[in-house]
């Protein structure tokens, strides 16, 4: 019955990519409620805006709608299994409010990240048991283990040579994408990830250039949900294994 309903799915990708853009839009349109009940971090800074304050800006609830639906069309258009695509549709989600947040307030709040990444591990297993093919869910904690150990030694050189180029929020979030990207393939992971590395690097430095953003240090998330997507939708076709 399971592979059923994806064979049905899978014959018809207009269908597919309109659920998961519709379900992502929904997730995404909720981040101004998700916002106004985050805790603040437990050491305040005197310049960041109050997280509740952010919910409130201009038409915050229709951009993070359509930034989430964007993104998980264009993962839905490119996947080969649609039972990994409720990840997918997860991540383009939440990625919408990290995205917001993390380029407002240089932070991602734990009180969002952690719990997305117990539901991304959830879904990952939910996607394999579908596939029936239990190296899906070990390849993405394969994945998360060695892109999380390699952010955190980015953490450490960052904040011990480069005064804090990379902030622990993006340890964390580089585990959600790193779970993410390896349930599709090692040629996804290294896209994904390097992809965030490569707009980050040019991307902040034209943005730098003028003077949109502080050439000492920008946020550094919205480059890493960005790459993720490009690698869960072309990873495999620019980098095949």
């Amino acid at each position: 019955m399971q592979r059923s309903v994806s064979s049905a799915l899978a014959s018809l990708p207009s269908v597919t990519i309109a659920i998961a853009a519709l379900v992502a839009a929904l997730v995404g349109a909720a981040g101004p409620w998700v916002l106004r009940r985050i805790p603040e971090p437990a050491e305040p800074d005197a310049d960041k805006t109050p997280y509740a304050a952010l919910a409130d800006a201009r038409g915050l609830t229709a951009g993070l709608a359509i930034a989430a639906a964007v993104m998980a069309a264009v993962v839905a258009w490119r996947i080969d299994h649609t039972e990994l695509l409720p990840v997918w549709i997860l991540i383009a989600g939440v990625g919408s409010w990290l995205i917001f947040i993390d380029w407002r307030t240089r932070l991602l709040p734990v009180a969002i990240v952690a719990p997305t990444y117990a539901a991304t591990i959830a879904l990952v297993g939910l996607g394999a048991a579908l596939l029936a093919d239990a190296h899906v869910f070990v390849h993405a904690l394969v994945a998360n283990i060695v892109v999380y150990v390699v952010f955190r030694v980015l953490y450490w050189v960052g904040g011990r040579f480069f005064g804090g180029a990379f902030g622990y929020g993006d340890v964390r979030l580089s585990g959600v994408l790193a779970l993410g990207l390896g349930a599709l393939g090692s040629s996804q992971v290294f896209v994904g990830i390097y992809g965030g590395f490569v707009l980050g690097a040019v991307l902040g430095l034209v943005l730098s250039r003028l003077k949109i953003v502080d050439p000492r240090g920008y946020a550094f998330g919205p480059f890493m949900v960005v790459g993720a997507i490009i690698g869960a939708a072309w990873g495999a076709s620019i980098y095949p294994t």
